[in-house]
């Protein structure tokens, strides 16, 4: 990273760090003590708007790694904004090829991006470990999902086709695991691999996983280039003006993709979105002053009230332990819940270990057993304490731990 590069980045972290917590989250309650609720009605925050997401999925930036993370890649990704017009006009015939076969399929689209980021819409691009085409494909994987390689005709470099797959083998990720972050990160860095790290780690947090370098900036990356082509600080005016001022743009940019021959005049006009196409700022700005224009813009929004986040179930403290890794800490169940086949009731014991403290001070408590008061049953499971601000992972833990102490946990 070179010096110029560095300074930008510390600029937007500075910012994010000063802004940190300004989102909006519907806010709910802890249910009373007793109160039963089904498994399957999880407490689940909304996004307003404004916030920074992937595929529907909230990006937590008020985490000072996260913010730092993110502000890397938009600072590595700055030199693409002097170009920002150009890149979308190039991508516009892609994006219209591609965003009915991912609705179709049920895909987020801001999946689009990936090919994006893996080819630079290069259809012969062979990366060192031999994955070819738009979407990027290992062999054993391209064949897996339908595709024909031979040297005659290599599938993983037809745009229709490479896309019709990714969308199979993205499906097939979700399934696996869950969440459309770890698809992400599954495909960068393989569907093992991104197992092992839950297993590892206990919970399925991307951004409070150990991964490799490049995967672990991987999701980051992608959220860059959706922020150059969709925030308005990448251009000039309200969007409103500009829209109203260019016409039909999904029309434009079918037509584009029919004289590129990937579109055929018979076919079903399916809906898609289309790529803004921003005029030119007036004057030249400084790249500092952009970047830190666009942060400003995903943070801006600051809730009234902070918000509160509700996990699957919640218990009392009975006994603390040291607040050191290994140590075993004591809970009693305050609501009735139901986990697999089990059923526990509110007064059932509640064992965690200590996984982690940060240097916040923040405890990462994992429950990894409950005993039914009646029958003295022991009941294996796996909970993670959450942070009941952000929903994550992680308890600031209290100057005076006592028991009483509400904690909320999640499966």
């Amino acid at each position: 990273m070179t010096l110029s590069t560095r300074c930008l980045a510390a600029l937007i972290v500075s910012l994010l760090l000063t802004t940190q917590g300004a989102f909006a989250q519907k806010k709910t309650t802890v249910p009373k003590a007793g109160s039963a609720r089904p498994s399957s009605a999880k407490a689940r925050p909304t996004m307003s708007p404004a916030r920074l997401h992937f595929s529907g999925e909230v990006v937590p930036t008020e985490q000072g790694d996260v913010s730092t993370k993110l502000a890397i890649a938009l600072a590595g990704s700055s030199g693409y904004s002097r170009h920002v017009n150009a890149l979308k006009a190039r991508s516009a015939p892609f994006f219209a090829v591609i965003e009915p076969i991912l609705h179709k399929h049920g895909i987020p689209d801001d999946f689009k991006y990936l090919p994006l980021i893996e080819s630079a819409w290069q259809s012969n691009a062979v990366s060192t470990a031999g994955a070819v085409g738009y979407w990027q494909f290992m062999d054993e994987t391209a064949r897996d999902m339908g595709l024909s390689i031979s040297p005659a005709n290599d599938e993983r470099t037809d745009l229709r086709k490479s896309t019709e797959a990714a969308s199979r083998y993205l499906k097939f990720l979700y399934r696996k695991l869950g969440s459309w972050t770890l698809v992400a990160a599954a495909y960068n860095g393989g569907v093992g691999m991104v197992e092992r790290k839950i297993v590892r780690s206990g919970h399925r947090d991307y951004y409070a996983m150990s991964m490799n370098p490049e995967t672990g900036y991987y999701l980051y990356r992608i959220l860059a280039m959706k922020e150059l082509f969709t925030n308005p600080a990448y251009g000039a005016g309200p969007m409103g003006v500009m829209l109203a001022s260019a016409g039909n743009l999904y029309d434009a940019e079918r037509e584009q993709a029919r004289r590129m021959g990937w579109l055929r005049d018979d076919e079903p006009e399916p809906e898609g979105v289309p790529v803004e196409s921003l005029p030119d700022p007036a004057g030249v700005r400084n790249e500092a002053s952009l970047m830190d224009s666009v942060l400003v813009e995903i943070l801006k929004s600051k809730p009234a009230t902070p918000p509160l986040f509700v996990g699957d179930v919640a218990a009392k403290l009975v006994r603390a332990g040291l607040p050191k890794m290994g140590q075993s800490w004591a809970f009693t169940l305050t609501e009735d819940v139901q986990i697999g086949e089990e059923q526990l009731s509110a007064g059932d014991a509640l064992y965690a270990v200590v996984d982690d403290v940060d240097s916040r001070g923040n405890l990462f408590l994992r429950a990894t057993k409950a005993i039914t008061t009646r029958a003295k049953k022991t009941v294996p499971l796996s909970l993670l304490a959450i942070n009941p601000t952000t929903g994550l992972a992680g308890v600031p833990r209290h100057k005076a731990i006592k028991p009483g102490w509400i904690v909320q946990w999640k499966l």
